[in-house]
């Protein structure tokens, strides 16, 4: 639900072109934090949950409309730093298949990646209190989505006032601009020139909150597996608790 499905144009030149340098100078400073050891080690696991978040992404639940994104999942197993590293080439292998343009990379690699990194230190926080695997993974994966979403929100609103631009212009723009359905007798579409920001959002949450809810029992399921047979994967020097 945090990811944006937006075709390239929709947003302003100046939101996903920050978006995108503050994304690859991020990535750039990650990758330099990184150890190498430590990326050789783990780059098999990157792989594989690089290969499972563009797989979840590809798959839609209906009637919600949602897929789930295992960002959390990911961060848990990686860390900050290779999630970082992961949001970004999933987001760009998503953008070839037109799951959202290629212009929207960079702000879905930094909404990904905080809910990522939300869900790791979440996680890590849950843990220390209540040393229960399950109510710390799903209590990590609820509030990291639902912060993200709001942060997917907020660049929305960022993008409206542009957008309402495009409908009210009624122009054909260029690659990286919106262009504007027509009908056969080349006449612009009957549509509205103004965005209902407030109905965006009143269906967004309701349906965000089942999206939560579902991911956060499917991510407590696949690491509370992995945590039985794996748990180093999760890094917990603590005692094992319940699960």
């Amino acid at each position: 639900m945090s990811h944006l499905h937006l075709p390239d144009g929709v947003l302003p030149v100046w939101l996903w072109a920050s978006g995108l340098i503050l994304a690859i100078f991020i990535a750039w400073l990650f990758s330099r934090l990184i150890r190498r050891e430590d990326l050789t080690r783990r780059l098999p696991l990157l792989g594989m949950m690089a290969a499972a978040m563009v797989l979840g992404a590809s798959v839609e639940i209906v009637p919600i409309a949602y897929h789930v994104n295992l960002t959390v999942a990911t961060g848990i197993l990686l860390g900050p730093y290779l999630i970082f590293l992961v949001t970004f080439v999933v987001n760009f292998l998503l953008a070839l298949f037109g799951h959202g343009g290629l212009t929207v990379i960079g702000l879905n690699t930094l909404i990904l990646s905080i809910e990522g990194i939300l869900g790791y230190f979440f996680f890590r926080v849950f843990w220390r209190i209540s040393k229960r695997i399950i109510p710390s993974i799903f209590l990590a994966t609820f509030l990291a989505l639902s912060l993200s979403t709001f942060f997917m929100i907020g660049v929305v609103r960022l993008g409206v006032d542009h957008y309402e631009e495009l409908l009210h212009s009624h122009e054909e723009k260029g690659l990286f601009e919106f262009k504007l359905l027509k009908e056969k007798d080349h006449q612009p579409q009957e549509i509205s020139d103004k965005v209902n920001f407030r109905r965006f959002v009143s269906i967004v949450l309701p349906l965000g909150f089942l999206g939560w809810l579902l991911e956060g029992a499917i991510t407590s399921l696949i690491l509370r597996y992995i945590y039985r047979l794996r748990p180093e994967l999760l890094r917990l020097t603590d005692e094992r608790g319940n699960g």
